[in-house]
C-alpha cells in the first residue's frame, strides 16, 4: 500500500481531531500554572521587598534614635567635662610681673654625654666632691633611685632607693642627704645618712599645720643647717604626677605654692614665702643669705632673705631677680661665683598668658584630659639660662641632646638630663 501525501494529511487530520483538544487543554493548564507561579513569585518578591524596606526603615529609625541619644549624651558629657567637672582649683586672674626680657648673653651649645643605662632622664642632679649624684626612675618598673658616678662616667652605684619619685635632693654641711619624695598618697621631706656601706633614710616632714605635704618639688640646704623645701601647689594627690600638677597650676594660677624652712635642731617648720604659682625650684646664694625661688606660672625668679618669714611673692621683702623668662622656670642652681642657673621644661604659652584675665576660658583648658593638656605646652628652645648675681643674663644653653627639669653647675661644666637618658653637660 502506497502512503502518499494524501494519506499523510488524512492521518495528520485524524490525529489533530483525536488529540488536539487534549493537547490544547494541557497547554492551557501549563500556561495557567506558569502564570500562577510567576504571580506567586512576584507576590513573594514584593512581600520580601516590603519586609526588607520595613526592616531597613526600622533599623534606620533605631539608628537615628541611638545617634540622637549619643549626640545628646556626648554634648552633655562635653558640657560637663569642659564646664562643670570638678578640678583641683578654679583658675584665677593674674598679671605677670613687669620686667624686661633677658638679653645679651652668650649662646652655648657644645655638649658631651655620660651614659646611665636602665634609667629614665634624671629628675635631679647634684655634684659633690667629684661625684655626680642623680635621682632617676628606672626605665621599667616603679620607684626611684639616688645614684652616683664619677664625672668621667665611671663608678656608677646606687646610694638609696625609694618606692616613690625623688623630686629633689641636697647635701647639708654634715654630708647628709635631704630629699623630697612623692608617692601616690602624698609627699615627704626625708633625710638620709650614707657611707660606703649604705644609706639609712627617715621621713622628717610629712604634714604642715595638719595638712599632708602633697607636691614637694625642690629642696636646698643652707650653710647653717637650715633645710628649705617647697610645696609646688596646694593640690590633692589626685592631681596626678608632679609634672601634671605643675601644668594644672600653669593653667589655673592658683598661687598656692609655698617655701618652707625646716630647722633640724629645733624640729620646727617656718613659712618663708607663699603666693607662688608653682614653687618648682630653690637655690641659695654661696653665703646662704639669699634664697632664689622659681615661680612657674609668673615666669620669673624671686630673691628673698633666707631668714624671711611669711613673705608673699611680689610683696614686701620679695625682689624680682629675673622676669619675662623665655619659658616656665623649674629647677634652680647657684655656682661658687653666685651665678644663678635655671631650666625650662616648657616655652612661654601665649595662648595662656593672653587669657590671664579670663579664668573662664582657662577653666575649659583645666578640664581637658591630661593627655590633651600635655600638647598645649611646647618645649622651650633654651633648655637653661644662667644669670649673674646682679640679674643680668649670662648665657643661653640649648642643644638637641639635652632635656630640662634638672641642672647642676660644676667647674667648667653644666650638667643636665640627656634627652635619651643619662646625663649631658655643656662645656662652659
Amino acid at each position: 500500500m502506497r502512503f502518499g501525501l494524501t494519506e499523510f494529511l488524512l492521518v495528520l487530520l485524524i490525529a489533530v481531531l483525536a488529540f488536539g483538544p487534549r493537547v490544547s487543554a494541557w497547554m492551557n493548564r501549563w500556561s495557567r500554572q506558569a502564570r500562577a507561579t510567576r504571580a506567586e513569585d512576584a507576590r513573594r518578591r514584593a512581600a520580601w521587598e516590603a519586609e526588607r524596606r520595613a526592616r531597613r526603615d526600622f533599623i534606620l529609625h533605631r539608628f537615628q534614635i541611638a545617634a540622637a541619644v549619643l549626640a545628646i549624651l556626648t554634648a552633655a558629657a562635653l558640657v560637663y567635662t569642659l564646664g562643670f567637672r570638678p578640678i583641683e582649683a578654679e583658675p584665677q586672674s593674674y598679671t605677670l610681673p613687669a620686667a624686661a626680657a633677658p638679653a645679651g648673653g652668650q649662646s652655648i651649645s657644645d655638649t658631651a654625654a655620660l651614659a646611665v643605662e636602665g634609667y629614665q632622664p634624671p629628675d635631679c642632679i647634684q655634684v659633690r666632691d667629684g661625684w655626680i649624684y642623680l635621682a632617676a626612675r628606672p626605665a621599667e618598673g616603679e620607684g626611684s633611685a639616688l645614684l652616683r658616678m664619677r664625672e668621667d662616667g665611671s663608678g656608677l652605684m646606687t646610694v638609696l632607693t625609694e618606692e616613690g619619685r625623688i623630686t629633689a635632693f641636697a647635701f647639708d654641711p654634715a654630708g647628709d642627704i635631704w630629699y623630697t619624695v612623692l608617692t601616690g598618697e602624698g609627699g615627704a621631706l626625708c633625710r638620709a645618712s650614707h657611707d660606703g656601706w649604705g644609706a639609712t633614710a627617715e621621713q622628717v616632714v610629712t604634714q604642715i599645720d595638719g595638712r599632708r605635704l602633697t607636691y614637694p618639688a625642690a629642696v636646698a640646704a643652707g650653710p647653717d643647717g637650715q633645710i628649705y623645701f617647697t610645696q609646688a601647689a596646694d593640690f590633692g594627690p589626685q592631681a596626678g604626677s608632679l609634672d601634671e600638677a605643675l601644668r594644672s597650676e600653669l593653667i589655673g594660677h592658683t598661687a598656692t605654692g609655698w617655701v618652707y624652712a625646716y630647722d633640724p635642731a629645733g624640729r620646727a617648720v617656718r613659712r618663708v614665702m607663699g603666693g607662688i604659682a608653682g614653687a618648682a625650684g630653690l637655690a641659695l646664694s654661696p653665703d646662704g643669705e639669699t634664697l632664689y625661688v622659681s615661680d612657674l606660672g609668673s615666669r620669673c625668679i624671686w630673691a628673698v632673705d633666707a631668714a624671711g618669714r611669711e613673705l608673699t611673692a611680689g610683696g614686701k621683702g620679695c625682689r624680682l631677680f629675673a622676669g619675662d623668662l623665655p619659658g616656665y622656670p623649674t629647677a634652680l642652681a647657684v655656682d661658687a661665683d653666685g651665678s644663678v642657673y635655671v631650666t625650662y621644661p616648657w616655652a612661654a604659652a601665649r595662648w595662656l598668658e593672653d587669657r590671664a584675665a579670663d579664668p573662664g576660658i582657662r577653666g575649659i583648658a583645666a578640664r581637658l584630659p591630661r593627655s590633651v593638656q600635655r600638647s598645649l605646652f611646647a618645649a622651650c628652645p633654651a633648655a637653661a639660662q644662667s644669670f649673674r648675681p646682679d640679674g643680668s643674663l649670662e648665657a643661653d644653653y640649648a642643644a638637641d641632646a639635652v632635656a630640662s627639669g634638672a641642672l647642676a653647675p660644676s667647674g667648667n661644666r653644666l650638667y643636665l638630663p640627656g634627652a635619651e637618658g643619662g646625663v649631658c653637660y655643656f662645656r662652659l
